[in-house]
């Protein structure tokens, strides 16, 4: 079945005036213009400067006109496609769509203990495979895990794009360590696709080496770029939202900048990725509802903007198991991300912040970007979900709908039934095994394994994988 794409029927969430708007722009430029952004690598700083940008090669930091800013600003797409090896799988992001995607977990859980612990190789297929399946997963995104038993850590990126490319035909995001993205460049470019290049912020306020080779050589490629922050509310940045916001728009800012003078409308997607800090342990919280408010701030600017743009915190959530409170954490920052017109929504598969993931956990949050994808196409209102002819021929009591065309034609589209889910009485569920929401998710995943068989590279393709693999592995091992 395609993966879904949901448009956003609904007028969008939004926390702003547009006097505030401007407010939170100014400062973001203003920003850029007088404390400026730390570039470590020396060719980012010359190209810069030669644009006409303000260099401090002593700290590397570079200070942006306001000018240079608005100006590549414009020349971002609003709208742009991802090509897959599927042509169903093709991405649109921007405008009106919003879509979901998988979080990631450095290892698995135990079902049975929720103990983490490394995945097998069967484990990490596996899961690509349901991923593949869900149609609520639009694409895949970084790893989802990190790797797999007997795999060096080195081989933990390339290994995972090669997996994901065996296991799916839908596009893929990559991220990148210690240069692994020259060899998964070639991978795309062998099996014909293309990935999109995630380059990870350094907060506050910095543009990492690696990071900036990852642009240059997606730039070159002519693979789209997606750029992600990762800011800490109270930590690496101000306590407040709209701080918070103001300073990761300026962050995301003055990589529009770089990006748009290296390949002017170059396709790019911003994502925010807000956390809370725990002033009690200093620690990092997830699926804090202070994280949720600021990606709503966060969408209203760049739909502002007219910018594809991105959420990475709401499948990204404190609980050590699949429980209520990862449910309700889960559902609350997505349906706000989503009602205030993210195009891309980080959602499925995580369970405790990134220390755990898990496919069953996949599965239950299908259901959920499901429910929410039914809320933001809205409620039509014609002639045929305000049937008068159908409610003057049924009448008043004893009349009913249950044996009415209408409802049989209709009863499909105008319920959205989730999976996991038991909608028994209690009488049926105590005499019928008294499933929960974990065995039906886990039966729905042995029928996917069972069942579902995306379709495999050829063999040229296949030879290509593992020449590049191995190549990787002698590279990166030294």
């Amino acid at each position: 079945m395609p993966s879904k794409n949901y448009p956003l029927n609904v007028k969008p969430l939004q926390f702003l005036t547009e006097d505030q708007v401007q407010d939170i722009h100014k400062a973001s430029l203003e920003i850029l213009r007088d404390t400026g952004v730390v570039f470590q690598s020396i060719w980012a700083l010359d190209f810069l400067e030669k644009a006409g940008c303000i260099v401090d090669r002593d700290r590397r930091r570079v200070r942006f006109p306001t000018e240079i800013v608005e100006e590549c600003m414009e020349r971002c797409p609003s709208t742009f496609q991802c090509k897959a090896s599927n042509p169903e799988y093709d991405l649109v992001l921007g405008g009106d769509e919003v879509m979901f995607t998988h979080t990631a977990g450095f290892q698995t859980v135990d079902l049975d203990t929720f103990e983490p612990r490394t995945p097998t190789w069967e484990e990490y297929r596996d899961c690509v495979i349901v991923l593949d399946a869900l149609p609520s997963v639009s694409h895949l995104s970084c790893y989802p895990y990190y790797g797999y038993e007997g795999l060096t850590p080195n081989m933990g990126m390339p290994a995972g794009v090669a997996m994901k490319m065996r296991y799916s035909t839908k596009h893929q995001f990559t991220c990148y360590q210690k240069g692994s993205e020259y060899f998964t460049i070639q991978m795309a470019q062998a099996c014909g696709l293309e990935t999109t290049g995630t380059v990870t912020a350094t907060p506050p306020l910095m543009w990492a080496d690696d990071a900036l080779t990852v642009v240059k050589r997606m730039i070159e490629a002519g693979f789209p770029l997606a750029t992600v922050d990762g800011y800490t509310l109270g930590a690496t940045a101000p306590v407040t939202v709209a701080g918070e916001v103001a300073l990761a728009n300026a962050h995301h800012m003055s990589m529009i900048v770089l990006v748009q003078l290296l390949s002017p409308g170059h396709r790019l997607l911003v994502g925010h990725f807000a956390s809370v800090t725990n002033m009690s342990t200093g620690s990092p919280v997830f699926g804090d509802l202070s994280a949720s408010m600021s990606n709503v701030v966060w969408n209203q600017m760049w739909r502002h903007y007219q910018i594809p743009c991105s959420n990475g915190s709401p499948g990204y959530v404190c609980p050590k198991t699949m429980d209520y409170q990862a449910g309700y954490e889960k559902a609350i920052g997505a349906l706000m991300s989503a009602l205030s017109g993210a195009n891309h929504i980080l959602f499925h598969l995580g369970i405790s912040a990134e220390m755990s993931a898990h496919p069953v956990q996949a599965i239950l949050d299908d259901d959920i970007a499901t429910l929410i994808g039914r809320i933001v196409q809205g409620e039509e209102v014609n002639s045929t979900t305000l049937p008068l002819d159908v409610i003057k021929e049924v009448g008043p009591v004893p009349g009913h709908y249950l044996d009415s065309m209408h409802t049989l034609k209709n009863f499909r589209q105008a319920l959205v039934m989730p999976k996991s889910v038991d909608r028994t009485t209690y009488p049926d569920w105590k005499y019928s095994g008294q499933k929960t929401a974990l065995d039906y998710a886990g039966e729905r995943m042995e029928k996917i394994l069972a069942e579902h068989k995306p379709e495999p590279l050829t063999a040229a393709q296949e030879a290509e994988i593992e020449r590049l693999l191995k190549e990787a592995q002698e590279t990166l091992e030294k």
